[in-house]
């Protein structure tokens, strides 16, 4: 298992032998860290044999800003395929009352496909998310 830390509010490990790269936020994010930490999950999963099975634990994050999402689904998203090469599978870890956090009838209710390019759905369980993963082509 090979990991690293962006700054002080993301911590990224690679679990080779599942073929998962898990991101943990460790605390709440403005949304300039945000973006920079998707940005540097995408970069460590490509050096992670373009690993693309992601368990992003949220439950840290407190908040979920409408903009970043509509940023995720809108320009980092697509931006995966070419990235990686691949389809990619998001399996969200969340707290249970993050669950109805974004009120927002414009966003898919999850689980959903977008495109090509990847595939994501949540869990209050990281059992039950790791599945899901390990469940994926």
């Amino acid at each position: 298992m090979t990991s690293t830390t962006l700054a002080d509010f993301l911590h990224l490990t690679h679990r080779p032998d599942l073929g998962i790269v898990t991101a943990r936020w460790l605390r709440p994010t403005a949304s300039h860290e945000l973006r920079a930490g998707y940005q540097e999950l995408l970069r460590y999963a490509g050096t992670c044999n373009t690993c693309c099975r992601w368990l992003i634990d949220s439950r840290r994050r407190v908040e979920v800003d409408a903009r970043d999402v509509h940023w995720l689904t809108e320009e980092f998203y697509p931006t995966l395929r070419q990235q990686l090469e691949g389809h990619v599978y998001l399996a969200f870890l969340v707290a249970p009352y993050q669950l109805d956090d974004v009120q927002d009838e414009s966003l898919p209710a999850l689980p959903h496909t977008h495109g090509n390019y990847c595939s994501l759905n949540q869990f209050t369980d990281e059992g039950e998310a790791v599945r899901w993963l390990c469940s994926r082509p």
